[in-house]
């Protein structure tokens, strides 16, 4: 089962807005060094829908030589044709797992997403995530059609929670399926962590850039010390007011921590001001 700390890696890119093939292999160095479970490339915070197709399956093959633990590979093109591909060729270059994100660039009907995810999980025979992102995506699967996924598909063994408020739906998930069927990972850079894991929940998926402070958080939260997460919290609920700004954050602390040559986003995207930055130093200062 997946568990524990699995962060969403950042894309890096120089400031012409080219991919950084050696800052990146510094990234996945610094996350193995900092104790986490595993890595997940891409993902919204990795600005996949700005990346072609090229270089997610260059990222990725760079990221699979580079790292010594799990990865986690993610299904985000929107046609179930690309998503098929995309797929295979993240199996071949060789993951841990596979996440699958539904279409919903254009909505489509609840038998057509389902659709979809089947045929992606169908494609491979590694573990499977769904990352269940409604309040990202506004794509909602009702319960009803989860569990016939996963009597489908028993790869099918993890749900990334990207739903606020992630309390609510976490229960009615756990709930759902018998006892050590599912782990449930939560996104959101872990802002509702602790009821979460209250919940039943088993892992978080944030970013990369304070992934030393999450895991000690995480750790210390399970043995019941929340004194580390609330350090953090003021933090997370700073960098996650827009997926942008989170995005950001995490590059200028990767740059800072000398992991990253730039703290560049690929445009269209907003970096952060004057105010913003000086603030994300303070936060993360008060993290360790």
């Amino acid at each position: 089962m997946l568990r524990g700390v699995i962060p969403i890696l950042q894309t890096p890119f120089d400031e012409g807005g080219r991919l950084d093939l050696n800052s990146l292999r510094r990234e996945v160095a610094y996350v193995c060094d900092a104790g986490a479970d595993g890595m997940c490339f891409p993902g919204f915070v990795s600005e996949w829908w700005k990346l072609s197709e090229e270089e997610i399956l260059l990222a990725a093959k760079i990221i699979r030589e580079s790292s010594s633990i799990p990865v986690v590979f993610n299904v985000t093109a929107q046609s179930t044709y690309h998503a098929v591909a995309q797929a295979h060729a993240f199996e071949q270059i060789g993951c841990e797992a596979m996440m699958v994100l539904p279409p919903f660039v254009v909505p489509a009907s609840p038998d057509a997403v389902m659709a979809h995810l089947g045929a992606v999980m169908d494609a491979t025979r590694v573990p499977q995530i769904l990352q269940y992102s409604a309040s990202l995506t506004g794509v909602r699967i009702s319960m009803e059609s989860l569990r016939d996924l996963a009597a489908k598909y028993p790869a099918f063994s993890s749900i990334k929670v990207d739903f606020i408020p992630p309390g609510p739906m976490t229960t009615a998930l756990v709930e759902a399926f018998p006892a050590g069927r599912m782990s449930y990972l939560i996104g959101y850079s872990g802002l509702h962590l602790p009821e979460f894991l209250a919940r039943g929940g088993h892992g978080l998926m944030g970013g990369a850039g304070h992934v030393g402070p999450d895991v000690h958080a995480f750790k210390e939260l399970l043995a019941g010390h929340a004194e580390p997460f609330e350090k953090l919290l003021p933090l997370l609920n700073f960098e996650m007011q827009t997926i942008d700004l989170c995005t950001a954050v995490h590059k200028l602390l990767l740059k800072d921590q000398g992991v990253f040559a730039a703290a560049q986003l690929r445009n269209p995207g907003a970096g952060l001001d004057e105010v913003q930055t000086r603030l994300a130093r303070q936060l993360f200062s008060a993290t360790i």
